[in-house]
């Protein structure tokens, strides 16, 4: 009894029941199986409806290749090869050239025109100018030291404190730039508004000096320096250096934006202060910035 799998030679026919080479005809199917006979037919049915299957891609380019398609159905594949299986018919097959012009797994690449690929270009250029911005914004943010116990970070902005200013610095969105901000700065409020919404706003935890503090905005940070009103060797009737101590920005801030301290702590002592209790003339809105914990 013949094997039910053929030579790859398409010419080389028997009948898959008796071996008969005469009267054959092939089975409508798989067209991979030869019968002389009605009766040799349905006798091998039982071995062969397990290889029985029709392969449309087969049939489709059995006319022009006819070794390829007859490969394809011995070894049951459709349409993509893998790249082993395409190394072992290689030595099968006349010319790659052919077998690739009806089976190759690889697309071909995308052709575009010069100006297609010049707006790529920019496009991507773009991207990556965007991306390293964005990533040096982020580490001049990380950068902005808060001294333990002399400022914290909240939701929006970071603060910090010596004995004589109080300096705070504010994450604008990407993109906000000094035509989308409005500062008003007053001796005990401050709000920032926003492209017309107020982004943060509050009456300020105790009152500063308005005409000698300043605010500017650089890198997409919004910083504002406030002389205290009450700092050291200017203190309010009755108080001392302990009351210059500022434990939040805003008096009605959010718990978790107010330092959980009882009293200042000891290193607010040993922080810088202006030793002529005045601070010098600045321009309000642009102006050199006010030396800092942290500073450099």
């Amino acid at each position: 009894m013949a094997s039910h799998f053929e030579d790859e030679d398409p010419n080389i026919k028997e009948c898959a029941n008796c071996g008969s080479t005469e009267n054959l005809g092939r089975c409508s199917r798989c067209h991979s199986a030869w019968f002389c006979s009605v009766k040799c037919q349905k006798a091998y049915w039982p071995f062969h409806k397990e290889w029985c299957k029709k392969n449309d891609f087969a049939d489709m380019i059995e006319k022009s290749e006819p070794k390829f398609a007859n490969w394809m159905r011995k070894h049951g594949k459709v349409a993509v090869l893998k790249d082993d299986e395409v190394d072992r018919i290689e030595r099968k097959v006349a010319t790659m050239d052919d077998m690739y012009g009806k089976a190759n797994p690889n697309p071909l690449p995308p052709s575009y025109s010069p100006e297609d690929l010049k707006k790529m270009n920019e496009a991507e250029e773009k991207s990556l100018l965007e991306q390293r911005s964005t990533s040096q914004k982020e580490q001049l943010w990380l950068g902005l030291h808060v001294p333990t116990n002399l400022g914290m970070e909240c939701e929006r902005y970071k603060w910090r404190q010596n004995q004589s200013y109080v300096e705070m610095f504010v994450r604008l969105p990407e993109g906000a730039t000094g035509k989308h901000v409005s500062v008003e700065l007053q001796s005990t409020h401050l709000r920032i508004n926003l492209s017309g919404d107020d982004y943060v706003k509050g009456d300020l935890f105790l009152p500063i000096k308005q005409d000698e503090s300043t605010w500017l905005i650089q890198d997409g940070i919004l910083e504002i320096t406030m002389l205290k009103r009450y700092r050291k060797g200017s203190y309010a009737d009755g108080k001392t250096n302990a009351d210059t101590f500022w434990y939040s920005v805003f008096q009605k801030a959010p718990e978790d934006a107010v330092l959980a301290l009882d009293c200042p702590p000891t290193t607010y002592y040993s922080t810088p202060y202006d030793q002529e209790d005045r601070a010098p003339h600045r321009r309000r809105g642009r102006s050199s910035k006010v030396p800092m914990i942290g500073s450099k």
